[in-house]
């Protein structure tokens, strides 16, 4: 006999995908991005801030600022919002738009959205573009130069403030940050949150910006950069080849609208793809390298395929992690290994970085928006700059080519500095399944 009694069993409800956002250096909308991934373009280039005499990497995929449209702040909000709040905010309300949650006009919601809420992740948030000009600021004119506005723009959780005031959205809130497997593990919490019932619906993704030249030179005193390719950037980023030398840095920010199927349902929305499992784990290994032996991130992958309640054998499709490093590409690879046997060999894999750059938290949720266009239109976009397989990475990388492909399921992998490892498992919406 326990010391309790649940009288009410906690529901677990259904949760699709039914609206999605992005802003990154291919463009200002989910659906450009997934036409540019599919065309094979790049979205890295020269940054005009990174000076080749004090920095050995001089290349970023940089979001156009000129073209982000600003659609849902008024102009004093938008001046005292920081930059990785803004491409949020915009991201999210295209996503409400995609969701049919709010007008694509007037841009006010057309149903109810107070019981809706957020999961939003970020790494760096606005510490580098406000708080260190606030620094240099203050050493020069003291507390008269710093801005009033600095404690409500630079911190983490105010890109999911951001959301859901701006949407009404009352329902749950959670910042939270994972290093790069940030934009992955937002979208597995905002699905917990779902399918617990706490929510009808909830926003899941992640923010970053990366133009700060802090940015940059952090991981450049790291040797975590790619530097032969400055001359040459869209080829500067090669996931899974034998030459990867490193990655590049990228940003924005991508967000999708998770629902209770039946809620959509009743509704009428248009269904892009189910969540079907989340899975995190830890390396508890070393705060930079990986597992070697790819046990950390088969943690996670193995949580997630056990909580959607499928075996590794419907996995028909991987979006990996893959930002082009050497030890990062290859204990991937291992771990893919250890979860499918001797089908890890042949099944597809795409990873989105060599044309998008590593996004640090928001990677794994633009990266997400892809593995669900994979799913909705059955065709997977190429590898950037996969020309020279590594004989230890033993995987059918797709490269040169979107591949058309029958997919019912998808694998999403995000891992991160301090072990981190995220995986959701994706799949097609089928209204037949079991609830």
């Amino acid at each position: 006999m326990t010391a309790f009694e649940r009288k009410t069993p906690r529901p677990q409800r259904r949760v699709v995908i039914t609206g999605m956002g992005a802003i990154s250096s291919l463009g200002a909308s989910a659906n450009e991005l997934w036409q540019r991934l599919l065309a094979g373009e790049s979205g890295i280039r020269a940054a005009d801030n990174l000076d080749p005499a004090i920095i050995n990497c001089t290349i970023r995929g940089d979001v156009d600022d000129e073209a982000v449209p600003n659609r849902f702040l008024d102009p004093k909000t938008l001046r005292n919002t920081s930059r990785f709040s803004r491409l949020g905010i915009e991201a999210a309300g295209e996503a409400l738009i995609d969701a049919g949650l709010i007008d694509c006009c007037t841009y006010e919601p057309k149903t109810p959205l107070e019981a809706a809420g957020a999961v939003i992740g970020t790494c760096g948030a606005g510490v580098h573009d406000d708080f260190l000009d606030a620094w240099e600021s203050y050493k020069g004119r003291g507390v008269r130069g710093v801005p009033i506005h600095l404690h409500v723009s630079f911190p983490h959780n105010l890109a999911g403030y951001g959301i859901q005031s701006r949407f009404g959205m009352g329902g749950p809130s959670l910042t939270l940050t994972t290093a790069c497997a940030t934009g992955a593990q937002a979208i597995g919490e905002a699905f917990e949150e779902v399918r617990d019932g706490n929510a009808p619906i909830m926003i899941g993704g992640a923010t970053e910006s990366t133009h700060h030249p802090m940015y940059a030179a952090g991981f450049a005193v790291m040797r975590a950069l790619v530097t032969d390719s400055n001359d040459h950037p869209a080829a500067a980023s090669r996931p899974f080849d034998a030459s990867r030398a490193g990655f590049v840095l990228g940003e924005g920010a991508a967000m999708l609208v998770l629902e209770d199927l039946e809620h959509a349902l009743e509704r009428g929305a248009r269904i892009y793809a189910e969540v079907l499992g989340f899975g995190t784990s830890n390396d508890a290994y070393h705060p930079i390298a990986p597992l070697p032996d790819g046990t950390g991130g088969a943690r996670a992958m193995r949580a997630a395929i056990a909580d959607a309640g499928i075996a590794p054998a419907a996995v028909d499709h991987i979006n990996a992690h893959a930002a082009s490093t050497p030890a990062g590409d290859q204990a991937e690879s291992a771990a893919i290994h250890l979860i499918y046997g001797d089908r890890a060999s042949s099944i597809p894999v795409t990873s989105m970085k060599g044309a998008l750059g590593h996004c640090m938290g928001a990677s794994g949720a633009l990266e997400t928006i892809a593995a669900v266009r994979s799913l909705s239109d059955q065709v997977i976009p190429p590898t950037l700059n996969y020309e020279t397989p590594d004989p230890a990475i033993d995987l059918d990388v797709v490269h040169g080519a979107p591949r058309p492909a029958a997919i019912d399921v998808v694998a999403k992998h995000a891992f991160g500095l301090g072990g981190q490892n995220a995986c959701l498992i994706l799949a097609r919406f089928d209204p037949e399944a079991d609830s």
